[in-house]
Order: structure tokens, then C-alpha cells, then sequence
């Protein structure tokens, strides 16, 4: 016998949740409607004895077992416990109450256990496919555990893993009639969210030994792995295709399987939106133009880096500085020589100390101290605290020399105003001007930097070719050259500043410096996307000839990248593909990557091109119809039974419905068959 359970159903709001009010009518219809035989109550953090009696009363003949979704250290849980654990599901929540946990709070498992007397008897639901999904604990590795999903194509997913655990799908429900979230509480959608069990009776006992046995759960009665029910109607987890007339449906079943899924979970490709190829292409060219560049400025970030650095630095104030030095040497030579007593003065010869340089060992520390906090990393390794306390080493030496350059710095500044203090007595006394305090060093260093840049400037500043990938039949080609002219450099930086005379002619000439320096003073300039200023971007979309594809080869490489883009989602809804491609491509190209992404996700393709339908061979054939009411109709079966049916187990035969949209007709279709042959006579 098989009995249909939901295992997590909310009755009463908690701190977790908005607010909600339990109706004992809505959940008597859901129950009925579904045809459940057991469900479980389980609120946030609390159990509520008062309002599971008013469950139990309002479901005279199905099962409710009593249970609460817990917020652990690391995730929730759902836990459902026989009636005779209540005393303790009370005390546990009376003591949750007590912790105050708040909308983000959480216990450790350890906790729970000290307060849950019974805690081994439960059956728990840890919740997979979640961002707050949960692992097992250690401590709870013992106890029976399975997996909640909150859809049929997760159960199907997740049941294929060998090692995982035995899934269970739940609908999350909450009991009201006017719940904010209409997902919460649409009974349609909701019935599809609940699990078969092969059990003759709904005792706790017998549930708990049946989801120990992954082959006694399933989706349906049948226990089938390959289909899943969208509105009642069955269609599989792989290759579906939806043909019927103009007005019958076809968008409506679309619009049904997006209320049984997460938005995140799908990805469309909307009707008649591959015939407006440009803006996707154009989207595309960017987004492959902007991954080649990212790699390419990774490749020289360290080039790039000192580049911006350099153009960070006050030029100008060191320019002056070397220009007032060259002037005090001078008045210091002129002085000397008019006076009498400058040997007797040494000091007033002597230059200043120079800081010593720690940029680098600030960029170390920082670099170890990110790597030593690294929680994430330790937890990888083997022996992590041995290996970890050599990093810790490795820092506090670093850090002595710091601190060591740190105070030397601070007895060179010292040295230096005492320096300064004697020269200006030395100069009070004998007239003699000093020289004025120069950072030679720093002149030296910028010269060496200026010529770096140019030979790096030089080096770059040609036709490069990024990228060079073959995708479906076509060539995508990302290449960087030297800028051609202002305007193709002011439409690359998004400006219209002048730019010819300060930018473009020393930029041609190879005055880079002198282009580097005025680029840092115009009003567009963003030092963040240095590399943008540097060299033009360019995107080519070729076909396999090499050649600028067309308009037309434009759609079909726009729905390829589509379809590529496509195959991270777990459902696909494609509707008309076939819009602006020829029959050729659709037959060497479409229908191959089509069936392709069937392979890992569930997809849906609504066409009326008669070469995708018939060449497709689909798992599932969906035929939508008007009925006499001039409502729709569904239809489904498996492609290769040539038999569809309706969710009333109306069954028909498919060719005459498949023909009848495909070719409009077996009149048309006879009629296109002997046109052909009269060709071929």
C-alpha cells in the first residue's frame, strides 16, 4: 500500500516568520485536495500543544505527528517525534523561549541534546538545495535522517546520488487562507509537494523504518525517477516538447511550471526574443571583451599597478624640490667661497637622512595576517596547526624588522631635526646659506620608474590578440591595439573632452610619460580602469570562414550563447527558438545543443517548425488543445509510446495531434508530400 505525507507544515508564526493566522478550513481542504494521508506540524522554534490539539480535532481522519523546524548552529532541521514525545517537544520549547533567539538566532547541537530528553527518536529532516542547508552533525549521525526538498526535480536529483541522503519532498506550507506568500498557500501547487511512502499504516514507527529504504520513497504512486507533475499533468525531467495550434495553451503550461519553481531556478529563453539577436550579441561582445581584458590586466597588474602609483605621486612638488636644492647648492657654493670660516663648520656640509622604505613589509604583514585568519583554509589541510604556525612565525619576524625599520625612521627624523637646528645656528654664525633638504633617492627612483613605464609602454602599445574561441560554427576574436585616432579614443573612454593635443599626439609620438601625466588631469580619468586608456578593445563575430557574420547568423549564434548560458539552470523554458534560423541549422546545430542540455536539466521547447519538432525526439510529447468550453487542454506521454493522455486519464493517439501541429493537418502534410515527389519525377 502507499501513503502520501507532507513532512513540514507551519500553523503558528514565531519570531522566524511574518505574521499569519492558522485557518482550520484552509488546511482541511488542503489535506483533502492533496489526498494526504499524514502530515507533520513544524514551526520555527516552537511547539505550540494548544494549537496541534486544534490540528488533531480539525483532522479527525489523517495522521499529524507533532515535530518543530529548528534553527541550528549551521542550518535548519526539521524534526517530527512520536505523540508521546510532546512533554519533551514543550520543555524544549519552553527553554528556545528562554534563549531569546530572535529572527537570526540559532543553537548549537549540543545544546539541543542537553534539552530535548528523547532527542534519538526523532526523524530528521535536515533541508538540502538551501543556503541555509545543513550537513548532518556528528552527534546526530546516528539518528534516522533524510533529506527535505521543496520540489519534485530536487527529489529526482538529489535521489540519484548514491551516497546522499534519502530525499523527502515537503511543501513548506503555511496554514492560511490570506498568507502574504501566495506559494504558501496556492493548494494547487502545494499538492505537488509531498511524498510517497510504501507503508500499509501511518504509524511514527513504521514511517521512520520505510525512509530508511530509499526505494520505498518516491514522487508519485508509482514510484517513477524520470517524470515529474506540473498541473497534474506527468512530463519528464529530461527533453520535453510542447506543440499545439496558435491561442491553445502552449504559454499558459509555460507560465504553471514557473509556480512549482524558484525564479533562480529557471532560466527562459522568451518568445520571439532570439529574432531581436543585436542587443544580446552586443551584450556579449562586452561581456567576452571585458573577461579577456580582466585576464590580460591580471597578467600585467603589477606593471599596472606601479603605473598608478606613479601617477598617484605629486611630480610637480618633487620637481620643485630638486629645482630649490640645484638653487641652494649654488648660494652654498657662493657663500663658501666668500667666507673664511666654513671649516670650521662642518655640520652645515651635511645632508639629512633619508627614510627608510617599509611599503613592502606593511604589504607582507598584511598579506600573512589575511592568510594566518583564514579560518576556511586551516580547516582544508592536514597537520593545519603545524603548518599554520609557521606562517605565524614568519609574520612575527617580519614584523620585528618593521618595527625595527620603524624605529630607525624615527632616529633618522630626530637626527635630522637636530641637524637642522645646527645649521641654522651654523648659518646665524657665519652667514653661509645651507643646502636645502633633497630626497635624491626619490629623483633617482622616479627617473628609473619614468623609464620602466616607457619600455613597458612600448612593449604593450601593438595588436594583440586576446582571445580566439570557436563557439557553435562561429569565431569570437578579442584583440587589443593602439589607439587610431581622438575619436576612437574619446568614444573608448565614454568622454568628450578634447583630447587630441594633451593625449593623442604624445600617445602616437610615444611620449607616454607626457601622456600618462596629462591623463591623470582630465576630468574623465578613473585610475581603477587604467588599462581601458591604454589600448582599444575590440569584439569580431566571424563565421567558420572567417567572414563578419551576418544579420541572420547573428539570431543563431545569439540563441547558442543563449542556450550555453542556459545549462547552469535546472529548468529551461525555451519558447520558439526556431525564430530567423533556416532549416539547415536548426538540424545540424539547434536540435544537438537542445538535446544536449537535456542531459543535466529539464527542458521545455515550444516550436511550430515542423524540422525542430519532428528531429527533436523528445522524452515527452505535451500537445495543448481548446476544449468545447474554449478552455485549454494538456495532453502528455512518452514520445516513443505514440500515446498522450489527459490528468482525467483521457488517452489518445499522438500522431494526429503532433501532425495537426506540426504540419497543420494531414491534408497539408500529404499535400507537402506530393509537391516533393513531384520535384523528384
Amino acid at each position: 500500500m502507499v501513503k502520501k505525507i507532507d513532512f513540514h507544515i507551519h500553523t503558528v508564526s514565531s519570531d522566524k516568520d511574518y505574521d499569519f493566522s492558522y485557518s482550520s478550513q484552509w488546511l482541511r481542504n488542503y489535506v483533502r485536495e492533496a489526498e494526504l494521508d499524514a502530515i507533520a506540524i513544524t514551526n520555527h522554534d516552537l511547539f505550540d500543544e494548544g494549537n496541534f490539539l486544534k490540528v488533531k480535532k480539525d483532522l479527525p481522519e489523517t495522521r499529524v505527528f507533532p515535530g518543530i523546524e529548528l534553527s541550528l548552529e549551521t542550518g535548519h532541521v526539521n524534526i517530527i517525534f512520536p505523540e508521546e514525545d510532546i512533554s519533551n517537544l514543550i520543555k524544549l520549547s519552553i527553554w528556545l523561549k528562554s534563549q531569546r533567539l530572535g529572527e537570526k538566532g540559532k543553537i548549537s547541537t549540543k545544546d539541543f541534546c542537553e534539552n530535548m530528553n528523547n532527542w534519538e527518536n526523532g526523524i530528521y529532516i535536515f533541508e538540502l538545495g538551501k543556503s541555509n542547508s545543513l550537513s548532518v552533525p556528528e552527534k546526530l549521525s546516528k539518528v534516522c535522517a533524510v533529506g527535505g526538498v521543496t520540489n519534485q526535480l530536487k527529489f529526482q536529483s538529489f535521489y540519484k546520488m548514491e551516497d546522499g541522503l534519502t530525499p523527502v519532498l515537503f511543501s513548506d506550507a503555511h496554514a492560511d487562507d490570506n498568507d502574504p506568500e501566495e506559494k504558501r498557500r496556492n493548494i494547487e501547487v502545494l499538492k505537488n509537494k509531498n511524498t510517497f511512502l510504501q507503508i500499509d499504516n501511518c504509524s511514527f514507527q513504521e514511517i521512520k523504518n520505510c525512509i530508511s529504504d530509499k526505494d520505498k520513497v518516491g514522487i508519485n504512486a508509482d514510484y517513477l525517477r524520470d517524470i515529474i507533475d506540473i498541473d497534474n499533468h506527468t512530463v519528464s525531467t529530461g527533453l520535453n516538447l510542447i506543440v499545439g495550434k496558435r491561442g491553445t495553451g502552449k504559454t499558459t503550461f509555460l507560465e504553471a511550471i514557473k509556480q512549482y519553481y524558484e525564479r533562480e531556478d529557471i532560466y527562459e529563453i522568451a518568445q520571439f526574443e532570439t529574432s531581436n539577436a543585436k542587443s544580446f550579441i552586443e551584450k556579449q561582445r562586452k561581456v567576452q571583451g571585458e573577461n579577456a581584458l580582466d585576464v590580460w590586466k591580471n597578467h600585467y597588474g603589477t606593471q599596472l599597478s606601479a603605473i598608478q602609483s606613479f601617477l598617484k605621486d605629486t611630480e610637480e612638488d618633487l620637481n620643485k624640490d630638486v629645482e630649490f636644492f640645484l638653487e641652494s647648492v649654488k648660494q652654498f657654493a657662493k657663500d663658501v667661497t666668500a667666507s673664511n670660516s666654513t671649516s670650521k663648520y662642518q655640520l652645515i656640509k651635511e645632508s639629512n637622512f633619508e627614510k627608510i622604505s617599509i611599503k613592502n613589509l606593511e604589504i607582507h604583514l598584511k598579506n600573512l595576517a589575511e592568510l594566518i585568519n583564514s579560518q576556511d583554509l586551516w580547516e582544508l589541510l592536514n597537520d593545519s596547526e603545524e603548518k599554520r604556525k609557521v606562517f605565524i612565525e614568519t609574520y612575527n619576524e617580519v614584523r620585528n624588522l618593521f618595527v625595527q625599520k620603524l624605529q630607525n625612521n624615527e632616529i633618522r627624523k630626530k637626527v635630522n631635526e637636530i641637524l637642522g637646528s645646527v645649521k641654522k645656528i651654523v648659518q646665524s654664525k657665519t652667514g653661509i646659506t645651507p643646502v636645502v633638504d633633497c630626497e635624491l633617492s626619490r629623483v633617482i627612483q622616479k627617473n628609473q620608474t619614468e623609464k620602466e613605464i616607457n619600455n613597458f609602454m612600448r612593449n604593450i602599445v601593438c595588436e594583440t590578440e586576446l582571445k580566439k574561441e570557436k563557439i557553435y560554427g562561429y569565431q569570437i576574436i578579442v584583440k587589443l591595439s593602439p589607439f587610431t585616432n581622438a575619436s576612437q579614443f574619446r568614444r573608448d573612454c565614454g568622454t568628450k573632452e578634447a583630447v587630441q593635443d594633451d593625449l593623442f599626439i604624445p600617445y602616437n609620438n610615444g611620449q607616454y610619460i607626457k601622456f600618462l601625466n596629462n591623463l591623470k588631469n582630465m576630468n574623465f580619468f578613473n585610475s581603477s580602469i587604467l588599462e581601458r586608456y591604454l589600448l582599444h578593445l575590440e569584439v569580431d563575430l566571424l563565421d567558420s570562414d572567417g567572414v563578419p557574420a551576418s544579420g541572420g547568423q547573428a539570431v543563431g549564434f545569439a540563441l547558442m550563447l543563449r542556450l550555453d548560458t542556459a545549462k547552469t539552470k535546472p529548468i529551461i523554458l525555451i519558447d520558439e527558438p526556431e525564430a530567423s534560423l533556416d532549416n539547415e541549422y536548426i538540424r545540424k546545430e539547434l536540435r544537438d545543443a537542445i538535446r544536449n542540455l537535456s542531459k543535466n536539466s529539464t527542458v521545455f521547447v515550444v516550436t511550430h517548425n515542423s524540422t525542430l519538432g519532428a528531429l527533436l525526439e523528445p522524452d515527452y510529447l505535451i500537445v495543448t488543445t481548446k476544449d468545447k468550453e474554449n478552455g485549454y487542454r494538456v495532453l502528455t506521454g512518452e514520445f516513443s509510446s505514440h500515446l498522450i493522455s489527459t490528468n482525467s486519464n483521457i488517452v489518445e493517439s499522438s500522431y494526429e495531434k503532433f501532425v495537426e501541429a506540426m504540419e497543420a493537418g494531414i491534408e497539408t502534410y500529404n499535400k507537402k508530400g506530393e509537391i516533393y515527389a513531384s520535384l523528384d519525377s
